[in-house]
């Protein structure tokens, strides 16, 4: 979820098709990965904050498009790169879910072409307006005080553990900086773009010859997201239900619902997998490894909320350093994200479930 200390949401495999080549360096690579279909891979080094993956579906008459980026420039460069795959208009934008990094580019398409629809969860209804507003507010006061101490610590080579500075996290503090400066300057005063179509199981979409879709496969990453399937393709666009290379888990995170969503994309069986953030997947074991983790979480907390111990104790209680040391992979910047984001706010949304009965 977007928390202050942390600015927002982190965040290839070689594939045989070719890229689109752009004038400029983008900051993402276009890559066709079946018919009409492109993934937008963004190349920002993992972080505390990074932008998301987007996807061209372009169709007989029309594109879809999945997830929009978190800055209005950046979509306008998006859009840029999609009329040099076709001149067809954006008929149907489809978001995974409502966070800033996945939804702030609607804007421009909305600008860009007139009558597009937007697709989303129903609960991006009454979610985003009154958590997703609110968090811009404290976005826009927490990130300033968050950019100086970032600058401080690259001239001390320090990171915010107080180690010496791996050349990785050298990279992420400078990327997320200029991601911090970008959304001062651009989101706060962004226009909110609320669905036209709200999905609350399944939609399916009918486009020419192609199929495509929508599901909520239940809470996970959020309370409200949406997959998207192309059936024909063997395509599953996950939206931040598959994060790599650590999941970010946020206080309003589902761990249960997280399991059994991870669950319903690998039923599907996809030869593809276009994550919210990280390289394109052509297996799910790295879903097999985010559901070993999440269920071993859930698990522990479950039980250790029914010996009646406080959310306190359940931090000391629960053993989650073998999972660390695989989502790590000997990488210094990659065990203090697993740390911030599933053994902080991850454990506390287990909590929050296991006191509910949820």
């Amino acid at each position: 979820m977007l928390r202050i200390a942390a600015i927002s949401l982190l965040l290839i495999a070689l594939i045989p098709f070719p890229s689109v080549s752009s004038p400029n360096d983008r900051g993402f690579d276009v890559q066709k990965i079946a018919d009409g279909v492109y993934a937008l891979m963004r190349r920002e080094p993992a972080g505390l904050a990074v932008y998301a993956n987007n996807v061209f579906i372009v169709n007989d008459d029309d594109v879809v498009v999945v997830d929009t980026s978190q800055s209005l420039t950046l979509t306008k460069n998006i859009i840029a790169a999609l009329r040099q795959i076709t001149p067809k208009p954006v008929k149907f934008v489809i978001n995974t879910h409502w966070h800033d990094d996945h939804y702030i580019g609607n804007q421009v398409y909305r600008d860009a072409f007139p009558g597009v629809e937007f697709i989303a969860h129903a609960a991006t209804l009454t979610d985003y307006p009154s958590d997703g507003v609110p968090n811009r507010q404290q976005m826009k006061t927490g990130i300033p005080p968050l950019v100086a101490k970032i600058k401080d610590l690259l001239k001390q080579n320090k990171n915010l553990a107080g180690q010496d500075l791996t050349a990785e996290e050298r990279a992420a503090f400078e990327s997320d900086i200029e991601w911090a400066e970008r959304y001062l300057e651009e989101v706060p005063t962004a226009d909110v773009i609320l669905p036209t179509i709200a999905v609350t199981d399944r939609l399916t979409l009918r486009r020419g010859k192609r199929t495509i879709d929508i599901r909520s496969v239940g809470p996970g990453h959020s309370q409200a997201d949406l997959i998207v399937h192309l059936p024909a393709d063997n395509i599953v666009i996950a939206g931040d239900l598959v994060i790599w290379p650590v999941p970010l888990a946020g206080l309003k995170s589902s761990i249960g619902g997280w399991v059994t969503a991870l669950q319903r994309i690998r039923d599907l069986k996809p030869a593809i997998i276009v994550p919210g953030h990280g390289p394109l997947m052509r297996d799910d074991a790295y879903l097999d490894q985010m559901q070993g983790l999440f269920g071993s979480l859930k698990q522990q907390v479950d039980a250790a909320v029914a010996r009646g111990e406080t959310l306190e104790q359940v931090r000391q209680s629960v053993k989650l350093a073998e999972w660390r040391t695989k989502f790590a992979a000997g990488s210094q910047l990659r065990a203090f994200l697993f740390d911030y984001y599933v053994s902080g706010p991850g454990v506390a949304a287990a909590f929050r479930e296991a006191k509910s009965g949820l």
